[in-house]
C-alpha cells in the first residue's frame, strides 16, 4: 500500500515594438512554489460534497478513503485532521482522478486538469486559505490513485512514497504520472509580481460559451466545440470547462474516448493550448518560475473549408479556409493590419517552402480571449512526390518580427498544421478533423 506520509511542518501577427516588461527583464520572485499542502478532512457525499463529519483514525467512509468499507486501507492518517502532505508525491495524484475520469477524458485535458489543480493548490497556499478535501475546493480523496482504474481492482504501487516512480504501475496511474510530471503552473499578475499563481477555478461541462468570474482572467470566452444540443451546464462555467478540454484535444464533440459525437475541425496537442483559451492573459511556468509561454499566442477555435480541400488535393486547386481565431495571448492586436493569418506548404521530410501566403491583416483590435474570423485562400503546389503528405502549416507573423511560432526564444507556440496529399491517391494515410461545406 502507499503509506501517506506526514509532514512535520499560419496566422501572422505584425509586432510593432515589445516594450513589455516581461521581455525586457526577468520578473524578480514574488512566490515560490510549496512543496507541501494541509487539508482538513471531511466524510464525503458521492458527489464530493461535504458531509460536516471530520475523518477519524481508522475511518472508512467515503472521502476518508476510496476504499469505502476496507478496514485495511482506512484513513491513512491516524489521529491527524488537517494533515500536512507533499503536493506532487500525495495531494494531486488523488485529486486529479477524483476531479476527472481517467478512463473518459483525453490524456491531454488531463494534464491541463493537473495543471489547472496545482494552480488551484498553489493560489490558496499562497492567500494562506484554510482548504477541505471536499468540492467546496477540490475533492480529494486518499487512496483515489490505487483505486484506478476502480476500486473493485486495485494497483499499489511499489514505492509507496514516490508512487509515480513504481515500477508497476497500471495504464491510468501512468497516465497520471505523467500529467502531473512537469510541475507546471498558471500565473496572473503585475509586473514584477507576475508570477503569482492565478485563482484557476474549474467546472465539469457548459455549452457554447463560458461565463466571467471575479478575476480578470476568468473571462467569458467562446466554445464552439462544446456545442452539442445535449450539453448542459454543470458547475459554475468559470475557467477551464473540463470536458470541454477533452472534446478540444480529442477534436470530437464528445468529450469520452469511447464515444464519438463527430468531429470538429480543429484539435489541439497540447495542454497549453487548452489553458490559455479558457484563462485569458495568464503565463503558464515550470517548478522554477520561468515563463514557458510567450506573450503573443492564438489558438484556432475553427476551421471551414470551401472548394477543393485538404485533405486531398491535386496540383493548381484552390482552397479557401475560413478560421475562426482566438487571441489567446497577453497583448491587444492592435487592429491597424499588423497582424496576420499565414501559411506555408511544406515539403515531406524538408523545411523547403512550397509557397506561402495570406490574408489581410487583421483590421479589428482583438483582446487577449476574443476572437476574430480571417480567410485564406491557398493553390497546391505541384509536388515532387505525388501522393506523400505535404504540411500545410498556418502560423501568426509578426510585422517587421518574423512568426510568432519563433518570436520569443525558448517560448516556442505551436502552429496549427493541416497534412495535405497532393497528386495521391485517395484515401490519404492524413487524419484531419473536418467540417467540410460545399
Amino acid at each position: 500500500m502507499r503509506y501517506k506520509l506526514l509532514c512535520l511542518v499560419s496566422l501572422t501577427i505584425l509586432l510593432w515594438s515589445i516594450t513589455s516588461p516581461s521581455l525586457l527583464a526577468a520578473p524578480l520572485k514574488a512566490f515560490t512554489p510549496p512543496t507541501n499542502i494541509t487539508v482538513r478532512m471531511y466524510r464525503l457525499f458521492s458527489g464530493g460534497a461535504s458531509t460536516g463529519i471530520l475523518c477519524v483514525s481508522n475511518d472508512t467512509s467515503y472521502g476518508c478513503t476510496a476504499f469505502v468499507g476496507d478496514s485495511s486501507h482506512a484513513y491513512p492518517y491516524g489521529t491527524a485532521n488537517p494533515v500536512t502532505i507533499p503536493i506532487e508525491t500525495d495531494y494531486l495524484l488523488d485529486v486529479v482522478p477524483s476531479e476527472i475520469s481517467v478512463e473518459a477524458f483525453h490524456p491531454t485535458a488531463i494534464q491541463a486538469q493537473a495543471i489547472a489543480a496545482r494552480s488551484y493548490a498553489y493560489w490558496h497556499i499562497n492567500q494562506g486559505s484554510a482548504i477541505n478535501n471536499s468540492n467546496q475546493f477540490q475533492v480529494f480523496v486518499p487512496y483515489a490513485f490505487e483505486a484506478l482504474p476502480s476500486a473493485a481492482s486495485p494497483n499499489f504501487p511499489d514505492n509507496p512514497s514516490d508512487p509515480c516512480a513504481s515500477t508497476n504501475l497500471n495504464n491510468d496511474q501512468r497516465i497520471i504520472c505523467d500529467a502531473v510530471a512537469p510541475r507546471y503552473y498558471i500565473s496572473y499578475g503585475t509586473y514584477p509580481h507576475d508570477d503569482l499563481p492565478a485563482f484557476t477555478e474549474y467546472f465539469a461541462d457548459i455549452r457554447n460559451r463560458t461565463v466571467s468570474g471575479g478575476q480578470p482572467y476568468l473571462t467569458a470566452v467562446d466554445d464552439p466545440i462544446s456545442s452539442h444540443p445535449a450539453i448542459v451546464q454543470d458547475g459554475h462555467g468559470r475557467g477551464m470547462s473540463q470536458k470541454g478540454a477533452s472534446r478540444w484535444a480529442r477534436g470530437n464533440l464528445s468529450y469520452n474516448m469511447n464515444r464519438d459525437l463527430g468531429s470538429w475541425s480543429v484539435r489541439w496537442e497540447r495542454a497549453e493550448q487548452i489553458l490559455v483559451h479558457y484563462y485569458t492573459g495568464i503565463h503558464i511556468r515550470d517548478a522554477s518560475g520561468t515563463i514557458l509561454t510567450p506573450e503573443y499566442r492564438w489558438v484556432p477555435l475553427s476551421i471551414t473549408w470551401s472548394g477543393d480541400c485538404p485533405p486531398s488535393m491535386q496540383h493548381g486547386q484552390t482552397c479557401t479556409a475560413t478560421f475562426k481565431i482566438q487571441n489567446s495571448g497577453t497583448t491587444t492586436w492592435p487592429g491597424t493590419g499588423q497582424v496576420y493569418l499565414w501559411y506555408h506548404g511544406w515539403e515531406p521530410g524538408g523545411p523547403q517552402a512550397q509557397g506561402a501566403g495570406g490574408s489581410l491583416g487583421i483590421s479589428q483590435a482583438v483582446a487577449p480571449g476574443e476572437t476574430v474570423v480571417q480567410t485564406v485562400t491557398f493553390t497546391a503546389p505541384t509536388p515532387p512526390h505525388p501522393g506523400a503528405p505535404y504540411r500545410l502549416r498556418f502560423d501568426l507573423l509578426l510585422e517587421g518580427e518574423g512568426w510568432a511560432s519563433e518570436l520569443e526564444p525558448g517560448r516556442p507556440w505551436p502552429t496549427y498544421d493541416v497534412m495535405v496529399c497532393v497528386d495521391g491517391p485517395w484515401p490519404c494515410q492524413v487524419f484531419l478533423p473536418l467540417v467540410i461545406k460545399n
